[in-house]
């Protein structure tokens, strides 16, 4: 019987949906290996939810410039290396990661994050190049799809091999998961755009970079809304294990618990409908209030039960619908002239999420514990959600 030859997902270079949506599932695969990890492996480290919230908040510091810095190094080697660069970051963050010390957990986070804000860049780059406008939103939900399969299963094999296997596994499997996005990203041979100009050599000055994205009222808006989305799930994976040991949920099932609640991700295409028909801005403040009302009652309960993983199933409701709709108000909004030096401030979101979150819930952690917390981010959630209002009709 004949053997057919491997189809590529992308016929030509130019990425569709289905390839970008792939290379983002795949690098979601890796990082959701280790989604519920990090807390439970940071717990064991440092004995202290307080001091792992510091040594989080200290490594996304220092990755922060990594991607404030990214325009210049794609002006200088080109989307495809540092896309490749970051997957080794990642790599060698994820090896540093199983040692478990103080200093390679701090370490390791750092190159992780910094190689993970790379790839969202690039692949936000390549999505708003070679997506047309109508089709945004499709796409959007089609990547989110992808990741949703990979953070429904793997946060839970990756607690579960560190439970009952040699406790370095779940780390080499998250590696060789980014091994075979590097090599998948090559075989495709993606081109660079030719629909957008090379960047001005001035406008990849840093300061300059900041003062015009945050000058313009619109894009603040834009980088609340991702900020927050953000933290609303760094928040989930990095306090949630926490709650659910409080729960009396065995460890090693708190992976498959978390993916089991995030799974309502295999709608996202359903959400995508509903946030076209009702409206973009009024899919986005409704999806802030329902997750910050749901983190608020699970802040005052008395102590951690079922009820509240029940409140914190609904609130990722809101959470997905935001992480579908979340990016379209900047890709819609930003100026195509300047896309790659808005895009390279824009894609900080994720890396000031992981700085204000764990660095803001530090604080609090030395007057209350952690359930608290939840109450603080409902409040955080519903505040960006009336600011949001403050989007142009030209969102939708």
């Amino acid at each position: 019987m004949a053997i057919r030859p491997l189809i590529r997902i992308a016929s030509s270079t130019a990425p569709g949906g289905l390839t970008l949506s792939t290379i983002y599932g795949l690098e979601n695969a890796s990082r959701a290996t280790l989604g519920s990890l990090i807390t439970i492996s940071g717990l064991e480290i440092f004995n202290s939810a307080k001091y792992m919230s510091i040594s989080i908040f200290i490594s996304s510091i220092f990755a922060f410039p990594v991607v404030l810095f990214a325009g210049s190094l794609i002006r200088l080697f080109s989307r495809k290396y540092i896309f490749s660069l970051a997957c080794f970051l990642i790599i060698i963050g994820n090896l540093l990661l199983s040692q478990e010390s103080i200093i390679t957990f701090t370490l390791g986070n750092v190159l992780r994050m910094a190689g993970a804000g790379l790839t969202m860049l690039c692949v936000s780059l390549y999505t708003m190049d070679f997506i047309t406008r109508k089709e945004l939103a499709q796409v959007e939900s089609r990547k989110i799809l992808f990741a949703a399969m990979t953070w429904v299963l793997f946060p839970g094999i990756g607690t579960w091999l560190w439970i009952n296997t040699n406790q370095i596994i779940p780390f080499i499997l998250s590696s060789i998961i980014m091994m075979i996005l590097l090599i998948l990203f090559w075989w495709l041979r993606i081109k660079e755009s030719e629909q957008i100009s090379a960047p001005n050599k001035n406008h990849l000055r840093l300061i300059n970079n900041l003062k015009t994205y945050f000058n313009n009222p619109h894009m603040r808006v834009a980088y609340l809304i991702a900020v927050t989305r953000s933290s609303s799930w760094v928040f989930f994976f990095t306090y949630g294990p926490i709650y659910f040991i409080e729960a009396g949920v065995p460890v090693q099932w708190i992976g498959f618990v978390m993916g089991a609640i995030i799974s309502i991700l295999a709608f996202s295409s359903y959400f995508a409908k509903i946030g076209e028909k009702v409206g973009i801005r009024r899919a986005i403040f409704y999806s802030f209030l329902i997750s910050g009302l749901c983190f608020s009652i699970i802040g005052i309960l008395p102590k951690p039960t079922l009820i509240g993983i029940i409140f914190l199933l609904i609130a990722t409701l809101g959470m997905d619908m935001l992480d579908i709709i979340g990016n379209l108000p900047f890709m819609r909004m930003v100026n195509p002239k300047t896309r790659t030096e808005m895009t390279t401030v824009y894609s900080t979101w994720r890396e000031f999420s992981f700085a204000v979150t764990p660095g803001f819930a530090s604080f609090w952690l030395f007057f209350v514990k952690v359930q608290s917390l939840f109450l603080v981010m409902g409040v955080f959630l519903i505040s960006a959600g009336y600011l949001s209002k403050k989007m142009p009709g030209r969102v939708d």
